[in-house]
């Protein structure tokens, strides 16, 4: 499930965005992490389906997690940053993989138009906060996008695709340059919410002589590779038991312990977000 409703920003999140001056944002930006373990993923995954469950996008499940199996192989990276002693905020990135991403269930002509083309997309998905304050959303918002932005950089990607629900299209318009690319329609693993695809063609945003805010911050703060290099691997050792491991067998008949690596086969699995 990719929409951003999960982080509660209210619909002045770009009023919000233009009172945080550059220099206070960057300073007060809260700190993010690549996830290099399995307790950090799945700490990371209950705070997904916690605030998904809390706002009605997914129904509750025995687990206390939501993950999908496009999420799970070495194509994905998980991003956190810390709220006292808990997982505060979190989004999960995942490369094109031979099963798919998460918006081919509903934009797959529109995801394999660019594939012709010789584009090659990174996901942002899984998106979750565990604060209430708006202002502090969008600075945690804006240092997990700058990790996405470097992340889809260092593993030679063009694009980032995000589903979002339409009130908070704006804010990835006007401070990251996205695009739509197809009309928005209703996700029904997400119980038929309304989603708007965008589409950021970085390697051309980058180029440009004015950037968006939020691109800006990313092009002049740059992440070295090697930030990413030791990122959770999905082994099948490693799942094995895991809560991960369990959830995606009861909710999807997939065993990742078996599948993980890079890619989980079939694309008919990539069904949510």
């Amino acid at each position: 499930m990719n929409l951003s409703k999960s982080v509660e920003v209210s619909e002045t999140v770009v009023d919000i965005t233009a009172r945080l001056s550059r220099s206070a944002a960057r300073d007060s930006e809260p700190s993010c992490f690549c996830a290099t373990s399995l307790e950090q993923v799945e700490s990371a995954w209950r705070l997904v389906y916690e605030r998904y469950t809390q706002i009605g996008l997914i129904d509750e499940n025995p687990f206390g997690m939501h993950a999908v199996p496009s999420a799970v192989g070495q194509h994905a990276c998980v991003i956190w940053g810390a709220e006292g002693s808990e997982v505060g905020y979190t989004m999960t990135l995942f490369r094109d993989n031979p099963m798919g991403l998460a918006l081919d269930s509903v934009y797959a002509g529109h995801l394999d138009e660019l594939r012709r083309k010789g584009r090659r997309l990174l996901e942002v998905g899984m998106l979750a906060d565990r604060r209430q304050c708006a202002s502090r959303g969008i600075r945690a918002l804006f240092g997990m996008m700058r990790w996405a932005i470097h992340y889809a950089l260092h593993t030679g990607l063009t694009d980032i695709v995000i589903g979002v629900h339409p009130r908070h299209a704006q804010f990835y318009v006007r401070c990251y340059g996205f695009e739509q690319f197809a009309p928005p329609t209703s996700y029904p693993m997400v119980r038929n919410n309304p989603v708007v695809p965008l589409r950021l063609r970085l390697l051309e945003g980058l180029a440009k002589d004015e950037l968006p805010r939020g691109l800006a911050d990313a092009r002049d703060n740059p992440l070295p590779g090697s930030k990413f290099s030791h990122r959770f691997a999905f082994e099948p050792e490693q799942l094995h038991g895991s809560l991960i491991a369990g959830f995606l067998k009861a909710r999807y008949g997939v065993d990742p312990c078996r599948m993980a690596g890079p890619g989980l086969a079939g694309r008919g699995l990539a069904c949510s977000a």
